[in-house]
């Protein structure tokens, strides 16, 4: 399904809404700076003026004739795209597919959204009332494909849905052919065949007009035969998410820096939204009067466009931080990315708000520092219990290596590891003593030597193993490191 909305009158509507002068007898006329005022075409006439006799193409002087009272209003070429800003902000309310057709003119790709399938009507009024609040008057059509809403929304009082080819075919066959703006040339040869509906073009054959009217006599009875399949030229905004603020008055206080980056947050929110995307990082940047700076990129736990889920963010981080001088400069700048729906395994609960888990762990690194607060993850070493903390948000890293066990029993830890003292015979483990207790060893195999970060002389180590059984049958982990013994765990 696609849905046309069309802004009639457009260039007349673009200046009229700025410029009310409370009279009904207006035209806007297309005029260019080498014409005389009388020589000027009228472009769009209203209502109330086309009912006195004053129609499109006719010149000031002539227009004037037929109504005293008209008043003349001169395009602008910059209220003209605020309408059009304003036309094309309404369909990215509803979906990030859609195209600039023509100046008052944009098609939606409404295919993907099956909410509106059999609510178009009401649908087509809540963008007929968004417009009207915005002081522009607009139809809009729904039909199975761009060429024929189009055609729907200019006949729309103010919304028409064709839902079927039935439907479709019979409002097609009374539309005048002016409905379908052919070229002046073309419509004049139309007009000699005796052609005036959509109806009586397309009992010609498809051929017989290409070959005598060319291209535009083709695209013509394609439009008039129930429109073509055509993608669409979507409208795509620059992806650039940055606003910054130099400040005439400096900033001390952190109450007045809250306040602008609210605002900035919620232009920023605008965009993301005008694009159907969230926030998955903050990058703030503070500039000082001492020529300091202070940049940190803000990580967002569950990616959002929630102007009070980031703003806490915010606030947050800088409620623990201090400068030494006011602040001149503020940037804010958000990095995209697109929603993602995810759904839990069975026996997986997902956080109840991320977001809220990521402020309170912000709230506890302020207190506690950044290296306390976190999560344990195994370093790329065989150093036992080689261990970094991370932050929460931190990527996973692949698996670290394992310390080398001698046997594949398990080893039950000691931590800490107890020293022991052992008696060595032609350097191999006799008996060691741990506290008051002696034992005797039976039998010991290994050693096995480990080593790493050689090229570090601060951090290298290396370390001896030894797995021993002692005369009540139990098996033991020794291990040797800096001509010290520890007792590590016991197999089995």
């Amino acid at each position: 399904m696609h849905a046309a909305i069309w802004l009639p009158r457009f260039q007349l509507q673009a200046v009229h809404r700025t410029q009310p002068l409370g009279k009904a007898w207006l035209a806007v006329l297309d005029e260019t700076s080498t014409h005389a005022k009388d020589k000027a075409r009228v472009l769009h006439a209203s209502e109330a003026a086309e009912r006195q006799g004053v129609c499109a193409g006719m010149t000031a002087s002539q227009a004037q004739a037929r109504c005293a009272a008209l008043v003349f209003l001169h395009r602008d070429a910059r209220l003209e795209g605020e309408a059009q800003r304003e036309l094309l902000h309404c369909a990215s309310l509803w979906t990030p597919d859609y195209e600039s057709t023509l100046p008052g003119c944009c098609v939606l790709n409404l295919s993907h959204h099956l909410r509106i399938a059999g609510h178009e009507s009401a649908t087509g009024l809540k963008m007929h009332e968004h417009l009207q609040a915005r002081v522009l008057d607009a139809r809009i059509g729904f039909a199975t494909n761009a060429d024929l809403a189009i055609l729907a929304a200019q006949a729309a009082q103010p919304v028409l849905v064709l839902r079927d080819e039935k439907e479709a075919t019979h409002f097609l066959h009374h539309l005048p052919v002016s409905t379908l703006r052919p070229s002046m040339e073309k419509l004049h040869v139309l007009t000699l065949w005796g052609v005036r509906t959509l109806g009586d073009l397309i009992k010609l054959p498809r051929a017989e007009i290409t070959s005598r009217l060319g291209r535009e006599g083709m695209l013509l009875w394609d439009i008039a035969a129930g429109g073509r399949e055509r993608l669409l030229r979507l409208v795509r905004q620059p992806l650039g998410f940055r606003d910054e603020l130099e400040l005439e008055h400096p900033i001390e206080c952190l109450e007045p820096l809250m306040f602008i980056l609210r605002r900035m947050l919620q232009s920023l929110c605008e965009r993301l939204a005008d694009v159907w995307l969230v926030a998955a990082s903050l990058l703030l940047t503070l500039r000082f009067e001492d020529q300091g700076e202070h940049q940190r990129a803000l990580h967002v736990a569950e990616p959002t466009r929630d102007v009070e889920l980031l703003f806490r963010v915010l606030h947050t981080h800088l409620e623990s931080q201090s400068a030494a001088a006011p602040i001149k400069f503020v940037a804010l700048e958000i990095v995209p990315a697109r929603p993602a729906g995810n759904q839990c395994q069975l026996f997986e609960r997902a956080l109840r708000d991320p977001n809220r888990f990521a402020e309170t762990l912000t709230q506890l690194q302020a207190l506690l520092g950044t290296a306390r607060v976190g999560r344990a993850t195994l370093l790329p070493s065989r150093r036992t219990d080689a261990f970094a903390v991370v932050g929460f948000n931190a990527p996973s890293t692949p698996a670290a290596l394992i310390a080398h066990t001698p046997f594949s029993l398990p080893l039950r830890r000691l931590r800490p590891s107890p020293s022991v003292q052992v008696t060595l015979t032609h350097g191999r483990p006799d008996s060691f003593r741990q506290g008051r207790q002696q034992h005797l060893i039976t039998q010991a195999e290994g050693p096995w030597l480990l080593s790493g970060d050689w090229w570090d002389a601060n951090s290298r180590w290396d370390k001896e193993v030894w797995t021993v059984q002692t005369d009540d049958g139990v098996l033991y982990q020794l291990a040797r490191q800096n001509q010290h013994w520890v007792l590590e765990g016991t197999l089995g």
